[in-house]
């Protein structure tokens, strides 16, 4: 027998490992590295789920647990205005309160400084319920991989007193420590509360980073109290292009759109506090020194040619960029980071880096002055002028620096993390080189591309193109072609959903669900099943969370279609 088959179905009995009692075994999404059952279990009343720890800290998760799994929504099917369907579950779990009173509790959280940071252990026994983490990010996996356990548990106990929980051991801890999903508001914008509704759809799938795409052609989307116009005239366009960016006869709506849909530093807090409660990282995104309209607009002298600039109306890319001959335009970056820096206490700022034409530098007395007096031999190393300069202003405020794959093109310096998009052979070269890479390949988690092969006739709402069906995102191996050394370079996952051709939440968490679960289990699982133990699982515990929590997802997947 193959040894790599024998080892997925060594791991697959491990995790969904049955007992004498001939039970329906517990899914569990991402594979935990061990996962066993007993013929134990816990009763648990209806009513309360009585949660006691001793830590003050985990107290706090404690009560955003409880705020979680208050906001699902009623039992029924939904039909939308925008065409979407949400099927919601009439399971009712209880509700979580907290004891201070141990002999009381159904569930005790605890921390153990042997684990490592994000490594929980999950025990179900006729005694109660103990979940330990080596940090209160570590027990809030535990609590999201019970979460779980209890929707499974609901279901099999329809109609009863009480439910009855398996007994359960789980050990489990991630094998990459970046699981990251993209949210981009700039092409069409969401509200605080779509985008906290996103952060508990990373929580639930145990993906730790938010990358917050905030600036580009078609909207400036935060507030910089430096620069108002950013916002006042960056972020709105006069209309948007209708249908495909190819079409180029469909013409426009003549609908301004972005009048007030930015971020103010108030709405920032307020979301990096919903996060970090939530043990989720954000990272910030500010493009630079393409994707840069919506600036240009606002402060034309930032520009090679000095506009008129208008924001930019459809998608693509456009050649007005950011002058880099020009020391005012470094002015303008530094003060915009400045302010990024002070509200965001993430180790990293993403600083873009792609998609930048050229023509205008070639054509900027500037930029030609600036290439000759630094000794530059082409508009590439001009690019990579730029970012090595920013790069070490904000290397002095104690942060790294993230760029798309582009960025190796001009030279980085080792320190520079490379995301890459097109493919794996950015990061394949990346880290050949010896820079810290995450992979995020369009071929595998564009999660704006389609899902089914015929997309027309299987209804699925109008895509950017391209074609990444669960089972591709799940096949993908960010190992591929890389050494033992080059892949210590590989530090983590992450999936991008662009925002060109999706107006709406509704349709937003369509392209995303259920590929998160593809996207969770290929950042966090060292030994995956096959595929078709993975979708199994998915259906069996993913996708009665999506309904318990009212999430939209797409049926695509469960139906057999690709």
């Amino acid at each position: 027998m193959d040894p790599k088959l024998l080892n997925a179905a060594v791991a697959a009995v491990s995790v969904l490992s049955l007992c004498s009692c001939r039970q329906t075994p517990v899914s569990i999404v991402p594979q935990p590295v061990v996962a066993e059952e007993n013929c134990s279990s816990f009763r648990l009343s209806p009513d309360s789920l009585l949660v006691y720890s001793g830590d003050e800290a985990l107290l706090d998760l404690a009560g955003v647990w409880a705020e979680t799994l208050e906001k699902h929504y009623a039992p029924g099917t939904v039909g939308l205005p925008d065409g979407f369907t949400r099927i919601v579950s009439d399971i009712v779990l209880p509700a979580v309160r907290v004891t201070d009173d141990p002999r009381k509790a159904d569930v005790v959280l605890s921390m153990d400084p042997a684990l490592a940071e994000e490594e929980y252990t999950l025990e179900i026994s006729r005694r109660g319920i103990n979940v330990t983490g080596g940090t209160a990010r570590g027990v809030w996996w535990g609590i999201q991989t019970l979460d779980q356990v209890l929707v499974q548990s609901a279901s099999a106990s329809s109609g009863k007193a009480k439910i009855r929980v398996r007994g359960l051991h789980v050990q489990d801890k991630p094998h990459f420590a970046y699981r990251g999903a993209h949210f981009d508001p700039c092409r069409h914008f969401f509200t605080v509360d779509e985008l906290k509704t996103f952060i508990d759809m990373l929580a639930l799938h145990k993906l730790n980073t938010l990358h917050w795409h905030l600036t580009d052609d078609q909207g400036w989307r935060l507030e910089i109290e430096k620069y108002p116009l950013l916002t006042e005239v960056g972020a709105v366009r006069k209309e948007t292009k209708i249908g495909l960016y190819s079409d180029k006869d469909a013409g426009y709506d003549g609908t301004p759109y972005g009048e007030g849909c930015y971020y103010s530093r108030d709405d920032v807090r307020e979301v990096l506090e919903y996060a970090s409660d939530r043990q989720i990282t954000v990272i910030p995104e500010i493009e630079m020194p393409g994707h840069a309209v919506a600036a240009l607009s606002s402060y034309p002298w930032l520009g090679c040619t000095g506009g008129p600039y208008e924001t930019r109306t459809t998608w693509g890319i456009s050649e007005d960029v950011f002058c880099i001959g020009k020391e005012t335009t470094f002015r303008f970056l530094k003060d915009v980071l400045d302010e990024v820096c002070d509200l965001f206490p993430s180790e990293y700022i993403h600083i873009g880096g792609d998609e930048c034409p050229s023509v205008r530098w070639e054509n900027c007395p500037a930029c030609q002055r600036r290439m000759k007096e630094e000794g530059l031999q082409d508009e590439r190393q001009l690019q990579g002028y730029l970012l090595h300069r920013i790069e070490q202003y904000l290397n002095t405020k104690g942060k790294k620096i993230i760029g798309w794959d582009e960025i190796l093109e001009g030279g980085i310096s080792r320190t520079a993390t490379v995301m890459s998009w097109r493919g794996p052979q950015g990061g394949i070269d990346a880290a050949r080189q010896g820079n810290d890479v995450i992979m995020t390949p369009n071929t595998y988690f564009y999660l704006d591309y389609y899902q089914t092969a015929d997309p027309e006739t299987n209804g699925e709402p109008l895509g950017i193109g391209g074609y990444v069906p669960l089972s591709k995102c799940y096949s993908f191996d960010p190992y591929d072609r890389l050494d033992e050394d080059e892949r210590k370079h590989i530090k983590g996952i992450q999936a991008n959903t662009w925002t060109e051709y999706i107006a709406t939440f509704n349709h937003m968490q369509h392209m995303d669900l259920p590929r998160f679960a593809a996207l969770s289990e290929v950042a966090w699982s060292e030994d995956r099943s096959d595929y078709a133990g993975f979708l199994a699982r998915v259906e069996a515990s993913m996708k009665p969370m999506y309904e318990y929590s009212g999430y939209i997802y797409a049926p695509y997947a469960f139906e057999g279609i690709e």
